[in-house]
């Protein structure tokens, strides 16, 4: 597994000067970023700020070979599959250095509503947080750092998808 998303990200990588003005502007970033949903792979390279990169690695560094991280579904559609209808991409705010942009869209009929966090790292937005803000709402980062509140509508005794994991630095 570890094998084939190295492989993945190397062809992503070298892929890269192609979008590279794509992520001038946090609507363009964001779209361009669902537009890879028409073709065969979903995604840009270089998607994550530092920190939200850094707990990407970390949860791919502390997964057993052959199984999945803390997050076992595509963050961007919410869903494993996808028949994305009805996008709207929109920019809610900006500043000098912050975004903060919403897609919605229905995948497979059932409504969505995901936003994003974006920050310009060294000219360049960059996705700082993810979040789907209908029930049943989770957050990404929190996701994966295990955070109690990762899925803001769980109640007590709720088996939400992403299950914490013993990991060397959990203990």
């Amino acid at each position: 597994m570890r094998i084939l998303f190295a492989f993945i990200l190397a062809i992503a990588l070298g892929s890269a000067s192609a979008h590279a003005q794509v992520d001038a502007d946090p609507v363009s970033f964001i779209k361009a970023i669902y537009a890879t949903y028409k073709g065969t792979e979903a995604g840009l390279p270089h998607m994550y700020s530092q920190r939200l990169q850094g707990l990407v690695d970390k949860d791919l560094k502390g997964t057993p070979e052959g199984e999945v991280g803390r997050i076992d579904w595509d963050v961007f559609v919410d869903a494993q599959d996808t028949e994305l209808t009805q996008l709207k991409i929109a920019l809610v705010s900006k500043s000098a250095t912050t975004a903060q942009v919403r897609a919605t869209f229905k995948n497979f009929k059932e409504p969505k509503n995901i936003l994003f966090d974006l920050v310009l790292e060294k000219g360049s937005w960059r996705i700082d947080e993810i979040q789907q803000t209908l029930k049943p709402r989770w957050i990404m980062s929190k996701l994966l750092t295990d955070a109690p509140d990762a899925f803001p509508d769980a109640k007590p005794g709720d088996t939400p998808d992403a299950q914490p994991r013993d990991t060397p630095d959990a203990k």
